[in-house]
């Protein structure tokens, strides 16, 4: 096992200067004392290391705080336009907790280790700041968290530093190996498949639905199919295509340029890639079309638009191409090219050489993204009419395999796939794996599973970003260092990992991508926070781990809640006793619902129906504090002809929280009926 040296803040003389330029009471969200400041001398590449810290009356306080990690470096401000179930300001001002945020010294990819760095400062000089507004010497616990890329520098900072933090909530967690490997074959699926087949794979896994997700699918649908499957991807995930666009596939590849330009030269002309074989997808996809610029059109200025979710904080990277020109070239490729995430190349003029991400193509105008990530928007503001200009998407088809070449350690089952009986890989590999150093650049040191303190990980079984096995290899990890630690330490001593059911990546309550699918894991974030806060401050240990199994890179959870654990409930519905009828127009349905929570001590809390698609879940019945188990019915007539497909949600929590916005644990389950 790699050894760390452990990073030590009250020893870096770099941060040794904190100061607040802003401090005192503020009325909203809640009464609370704002504190903002920074670290002088640490200002690199334009940012400088900066946080807010959100206190709340003393009355309230109970000795915590909680540190978000943002998954991207973003303004320390960002939290504060947050509001209900999102709002984390809140959340910790009602839970006994300050809250502690910082801008991570800014987005710095030759410095990783100020992620940690940065936050560790901040957490240690908040302890001063709180002994000085309470009067009070006792060091405060700390606990920190993050989702996504924020899972990365969450577990950096706990396996980098002792005794800041006393434990951690990665959520949506990401492995070594994630990026880009989890984007590409997803993209690869999606493009292959195409609309309609993407239309099947969802009808299938609909209730009443065949199962059968390869039905109707060619040879080449069914490889691309199978092969992002093998790796994780959960196929009930696929309900939410149409927006999970391709992650951060091509906001990695500007690296993949720097350290190992061959590649997108080796994928076209070397056999073992698919590019190089005529009959490949790939091939049959390729677009190279050259034109000339016809007209330079100044775009409408557009107000900037903040990105804070776990899934979109990271296209903060590519701010920067504000007032740059689009283009509108004398022809363009045929309506049904594949041209999502070409390149730009400028063949001619000033500008002869330089290449950008094509945005978007539209009205007959081309988009590009100039930020400085992508080497600046001088080129575009040279370009001038008649310039010739290449359109190409060799590059964004190449990205889509890359996983086949970069096949790690049989640590990652899912990789098996691409190895011989021998073991030995199938296709041609880079020289060394890239995702682990994109890995390290996240979390500001190579992850071992060797951390120090309590940990609770949070996956989502719907998860299209972060695929629920990679909780389960870091897992695997803790077990592996505690034994070569060898220091008596079990792994349920210190780490537990929760799965929970329709939930994607995203960590937003207020924005669901198809609410008829999905329910947010935000109350579950917030409880597991509040368990590793109890398990730290109390000795009071948190539930087990969730109950499940992986087969061939897919999680599976058992179908009873208590059987399953956890903290969500399971709920299972029914139509007039079956998941799938047929009704009349007027004819009386009568829906049953089972409500199930994992543990004596969780009760039901609240439900909610939807029977004819409006997504409208915003006035559940608030139950209170019900019983472990409860039974619903209702009864609801269809007047028009249609498939309508019900949707039931509803929540459980621990006993007196039923009012507590924070803490709901949600789950749902779906029925179809067909009315003629």
């Amino acid at each position: 096992m790699e050894v760390k040296k452990l990073y030590i803040p009250e020893e870096d003389p770099y941060f040794s200067e904190p100061y607040i330029d802003e401090e005192g009471w503020r009325d909203t969200p809640l009464h609370h004392y704002y504190v903002h400041g920074g670290f002088r001398n640490t200002e690199e590449n334009g940012s400088e290391v900066r946080f807010c810290f959100y206190f709340p009356e003393k009355k309230e306080y109970e000795g915590r705080f909680f540190q978000y990690l943002s998954p991207a470096p973003e303004d320390e401000r960002e939290s504060e336009h947050l509001t209900g179930e999102d709002d984390k300001i809140t959340f910790c001002l009602t839970h006994g907790a300050y809250y502690v945020v910082s801008n991570q010294g800014g987005f710095q990819m030759n410095d990783p280790e100020r992620l940690f760095r940065s936050s560790a400062n901040t957490a240690q000089f908040s302890r001063r700041v709180a002994a000085r507004l309470y009067g009070n010497e006792a060091r405060p616990y700390g606990y920190c968290f993050g989702g996504s890329g924020g899972s990365f520098k969450t577990l950096g900072c706990m396996e980098m530093t002792e005794g800041v933090w006393d434990g951690a909530v990665p959520y949506v967690m990401a492995n070594p190996m994630a990026a880009p490997n989890v984007f590409a074959p997803r993209v690869r699926a999606m493009r292959v498949l195409g609309e309609e087949g993407m239309r099947r794979v969802v009808e299938a896994m609909e209730p009443g639905g065949s199962g059968d997700i390869y039905a109707g699918l060619d040879k080449d649908q069914q490889e691309a199919l199978r092969e992002v499957t093998r790796m994780g991807f959960p196929t009930r995930a696929w309900f939410d295509h149409d927006k999970m666009g391709d992650g951060a596939l091509m906001v990695l590849a500007p690296y993949i340029y720097a350290v190992y330009p061959q590649y997108f030269t080796d994928f076209w002309t070397k056999e073992g890639f698919a590019g190089a074989d005529p009959e490949s997808s790939e091939s049959k996809a390729r677009v190279r079309f050259e034109t000339t610029v016809e007209d330079l059109v100044q775009p409408v200025k557009k107000e900037a638009e903040s990105f804070t979710s776990v899934d979109n904080s990271w296209q903060n990277v590519l701010a920067g191409s504000s007032g740059i020109p689009q283009i509108r070239p004398a022809g363009l490729p045929s309506a049904d090219a594949y041209l999502f995430h070409a390149r730009l190349r400028i063949l001619s003029g000033k500008a002869q050489g330089i290449e950008y991400p094509i945005d978007s193509i539209e009205n007959g105008l081309i988009s590009v993204n100039a930020s400085t990530v992508n080497g600046g928007p001088e080129g575009m503001l040279s370009l001038e009419k008649g310039d010739r200009i290449l359109i190409d998407n060799s590059d964004y088809l190449a990205m889509q395999t890359l996983h086949r070449h970069q096949v790690p350690d049989c640590t990652y089952e899912v990789y098996d796939q691409f190895r011989d009986a021998s073991g030995e890989p199938l296709y041609p590999q880079l020289p060394f794996l890239l995702a682990p150093i994109i890995a390290q650049n996240g979390a500001g040191c190579h992850l071992t599973g060797d951390f120090h303190g309590k940990m609770i990980g949070l996956c989502s079984l719907l998860d299209e970003s972060a695929y629920p096995w990679h909780g389960d290899w870091y897992k695997k990890a803790v077990a592996r260092a505690l034994e070569a630690r060898a220091d008596g330490t079990e792994p349920d001593g210190c780490f537990r990992l929760y799965y929970n059911d329709h939930c994607i990546h995203d960590d937003r309550a207020g924005y669901l991508d198809h609410p008829e699918y999905q329910v947010d894991y935000l109350g579950i974030l917030h409880q597991a926070l509040l368990d590793v806060a109890a398990w730290c401050e109390k000795g009071i240990a948190p539930r087990p781990s969730t109950v499940y199994q992986i087969d061939d890179g897919q999680v599976e959870v058992p179908d009873n809640a208590i059987a399953r654990g956890g903290m969500q409930p399971v709920v299972k519905a029914f139509a007039n006793g079956e998941k799938c009828i047929h009704a009349k127009s007027g004819e009386e349905v009568t829906f049953t619902a089972v409500v199930s929570a994992p543990l004596p001590e969780d009760h039901v809390s609240r439900i909610v129906w939807d029977f004819e698609g409006t997504n409208d879940f915003s006035n559940p019945e608030i139950i209170g504090n019900g019983a472990q188990e409860m039974t619903f019915e209702v009864t609801h007539r269809f007047a028009e002809p249609g498939t309508y497909f019900p949707v039931v949600k509803a929540s459980c929590s621990r006993e007196g929280c039923a009012e507590d916005i924070f803490v709901q644990c949600k789950n749902l389950d779906r029925l179809r009926v067909v009315v003629g």
